[in-house]
Parts: structure tokens; sequence; C-alpha cells
């Protein structure tokens, strides 16, 4: 496969990725569970706005994307499509649409050395003193491109100051996404005397699978991927059974193939060192991204992206490098270890979320998930059969079926914290709503660690229900 379509995968990804990672906060409406210490959530990827200058109350968006931004981009590529479908020339088309993509994320790109180059940031202060309680919410808000390290420091301030305010001792904390990189960063610097009870809730503390696949080069679209996907992430809109209808009859008759045929073949077309450096500053700047490659890839990431991608490129990007490896050196080694730390000292949850296949743009898409991160990853280890699938004999015959789940997909014994680890099917990466936040402040409000058996409403298996908006207890049988 040549680069160019791997590159180019990138750009389309980055689009179709953003809306999913977004997520709100604390739902309203849940159950107040009785709190006697102050709580922390921290938010995960693109989970707070950028801005181009915070300290401008009338500053732009740098992120998300403004209306304006995006059109300008739109109004650019179009035509230029046009005129490709027609003509073949890839070279115009690059020099044209590459610029306009530029121009749209450049407001968030980092330096070649991975730091802020602007003042662009987050628009954040910490709460007033006197308002944070023992029984205070607090969101810990922080710039999700930087290095995990940075946004660990910038944690360990904000519970110092909590905790100051409140008189507490220790707090509970609730990490989302990429926000389980940077608690299990904070742990492994700071230590886990500050923290009674963790959540990880669908976090990506050991990595994503596509976002290896993205930094080594492994992309490619594929009509049933796509299918699969979008028929998943559209799970709960309102016209579900005629976008169903509508996927499936593009997919029948071909049109999808067709269309993934043709993205394939125009990314083949351009030119790969320089769409790649137009592109990578983006991908390969963010820190955060840097730190969910799966562990596994990490080395091979490293290699691609530096000494391939960049290869005849000038550019000193060796303060990038050294941010890269400072948490490849300094996390990534001990992260099971953290977490044990974490077990042994305090109460340690686990969420994993599932009943979707993951992203599309890569053979990984077969992967059990919650449509981002594999759930695999997101339960430290629980071993699943591919979407759709069913653990084989062989394997069935070997496990504890105490711990497989009535769909037979997935088996629970392997994870880390077996008897600490829920699974919650149906239910999308993203979503958030009143019943999760009962849950959730049920087990980090417990005395004591909670396990899978601890209260009856909430086995190890839980089933979403989207009609009633609770979570029951997961009795698929398919």
């Amino acid at each position: 496969m040549k680069l160019s379509r791997r590159i180019i995968s990138i750009i389309l990804s980055l689009v179709l990725m953003t809306w999913p990672l977004l997520i709100a906060f604390a739902a309203d409406g849940a159950e107040r569970i009785e709190a006697d210490c102050p709580y922390v959530f921290i938010h995960g990827f693109m989970g707070s706005s950028i801005y181009v200058d915070p300290s401008d109350p009338d500053s732009e968006l740098a992120w998300p994307p403004s209306g304006d931004a995006i059109w300008t981009a739109v109004k650019k590529a179009l035509p230029a499509l046009g005129a490709l479908l027609i003509t073949h020339n890839y070279d115009k088309f690059a020099d044209t649409v590459i610029p306009a993509v530029d121009e749209m994320f450049k407001p968030i790109m980092l330096g070649p050395d991975g730091e802020v180059p602007d003042k662009s940031g987050v628009r954040w202060s910490y709460p007033e003193a006197d308002s944070i309680k023992k029984d205070s919410r607090l969101e810990y808000v922080f710039d999700w491109r930087i290095s995990p390290l940075e946004a660990a420091a910038g944690l360990n301030d904000f519970i110092d100051y909590v905790l100051e305010c409140s008189g507490s001792e220790q707090i509970v904390a609730e990490a989302h996404s990429y926000g389980g990189v940077v608690l299990t960063t904070y742990a492994k610097l700071y230590g886990t005397s500050k923290i009674r009870s963790w959540m990880f809730n669908t976090t990506a503390v050991f990595g994503e699978a596509y976002t290896g696949d993205l930094f080594t080069g492994n992309l490619v679209f594929r009509d049933k991927a796509l299918t699969a996907y979008l028929k998943g992430v559209l799970d709960y809109s309102d016209s579900e059974w005629f976008l169903d209808f509508l996927f499936d009859f593009l997919y029948y008759t071909k049109i999808t193939a067709l269309a993934c045929r043709l993205v394939n073949k125009m990314s083949d077309g351009i030119g790969s060192v320089r769409l790649a450096q137009a592109i990578l500053p983006l991908f390969g700047g963010w820190l955060s991204i840097w730190s969910m490659v799966p562990d596994e890839k990490a080395e091979q990431a490293y290699d691609y992206v530096f000494n391939n991608v960049y290869k005849d490129d000038t550019t000193d990007r060796s303060g990038l490098q050294e941010k890269v490896r400072a948490y490849d050196e300094q996390i990534r080694p001990y992260k099971a270890e953290t977490l044990n730390k974490i077990d042994e000292d305090a109460n340690l949850y686990v969420i994993a979320r599932c009943g979707y296949n993951a992203m599309f743009m890569t053979d990984s898409w077969v992967n059990e998930s919650d449509t981002v991160i594999d759930t695999k990853y997101s339960s430290f280890g629980a071993t699943c059969a591919p979407h759709g699938e069913k653990l084989g004999d062989d394997y069935l015959a070997g496990a504890d079926g105490k711990y497989v789940s009535p769909g037979i997909n997935i088996d629970a014994s392997t994870c880390m914290f077996p008897e600490q680890t829920w699974f919650l099917r149906h239910y999308t990466h993203s979503k958030w709503d009143a019943s999760l936040d009962e849950f959730t402040a049920k087990l980090l409000y417990t005395p004591g660690q909670a396990t899978v058996n601890t209260y009856s409403e909430y086995p190890q298996f839980l089933y979403y229900n989207e009609k009633t908006a609770l979570f029951e207890i997961d009795t698929n049988k398919k």
C-alpha cells in the first residue's frame, strides 16, 4: 500500500473521528449519591475547546473549527475533486486541497518541538476557593494536545488546590478516554495517596488499535467496515431504521465499494512526501495521540514517522521526539505496575463499553469496541471475539464460565482486575447520561472496594436500554 493512501486516510479519519470523541461532563438529573469528599472528572481527547487566545473574551475557537473555516475548505476542495475525476491530475488536486486542509487545522497544530507555538489554549480558571465543598463535583480542564506528563502536572496542582479548599484529605477521580492516560501518568509521577477511589471509564490507557495503525501506515478503506461502522455510530438516531436500510442498500448495490475504491485510488495518485509533511504536523505533533499508540506498536510507530515519513525533511523535530520518548521511557513500561499500585493503595474501578465494531479505516475494524476504543484495551485485557462472533468452543472449554458474557463473546477473567471490571453493551464511547453518572458515583463513594458482586443491579455485564435510558442486566444470548 502506498504511503499516500495511508496519509490521506489520516485526513478523512480525523474528520470522522472528531464527533464521537466529544463528551459532556456530569450528566444532569442523576440521582445524587451521598458524597463525603470532592469528585474530579478528567476528560478525554478533544474534551475541551481550544481558543486562539483564551485571554481574549472575544477570541475565536481554534478547535472545533468554525463553520466558516470548514465551509472555506469545502469550497476549495469540491471543485478540485470534480476536476480530479475528469482530469486525473493528482498534483493539481493536492496543490489545492492540502493548503486548504492545512489552513483549517493550523490554529491547533503544535510546533515541531511539540510545544504550543502561540497563545492558543483552553479557557479555564480554578473555581473560587469558597465554592469548593466536600461534596463538590469538579472538572479538570486541560489542553488535550500536550504531553500527558504536562497534563498530569496540572492535575496534581488542581488536586492540591481542591484538597486545600475543601478540607478533605482525599478525592475520588473519574477519567474518560484519553483522561485515563493522564490519570495513570499522574499516579506514576505523583503517587496514589490523594485519591481514594479511581474510575477508569472506557479509557485508552493501553491504547487504541486504529491509532497504532494510523502511526504505522496500515490504513485502508473497505466497504464492509465502513457500512458496519456507520450503522453503529448512528445507533441512537431517530431515523435509525431508515439509515440502516440506506447503508445496507448502498453496500449491497456496491456503491459503498465503489466509493472506497475511488478514495483509495485518489490517495494513490497524490504525492506522498508532500502530503505527509502537510498533515503529520497535526497528528504527529499531538503528544496525546502518541500516548494512545498501543504498547506493542510504539517502536514501530516512532520509526515509521520519524525515520520514514520525515526521512528527507530537514525540520528539527528533536524537541517533539524527546517528548514522545519521555512518555515511552517514564510511563509506558510501568502502566501495569502503576495500576497494580493503585489497586493496592485505593479503590479501583474499570468500565469498558462494547457492542460495536472498531474504527473502519483499518483491518482492526473487526475488533469489539465502543466505536472508538477496543474493548480489550479499555477493559485492561479482556479476551474478546471479533465483533459479531463468539468465543470458540476450544477456548470456552478452558474458561471460567462466570466471567464469560451472556453473548459468549467476552471473557473478563483475563482482565487485570476481573472482579472490578464492568462491561456496558450498547453504550457508545461518547454516550453519557444520568444512568451512567449514578452508576459511577455509587461505585466511587462505596466505602471500601466494591466488586461486580456488590450490587445486584450492577453485575459485570450490563445492557443499556435506549428506550428507558437505564442499565439492565445483560441477558443477550445472540
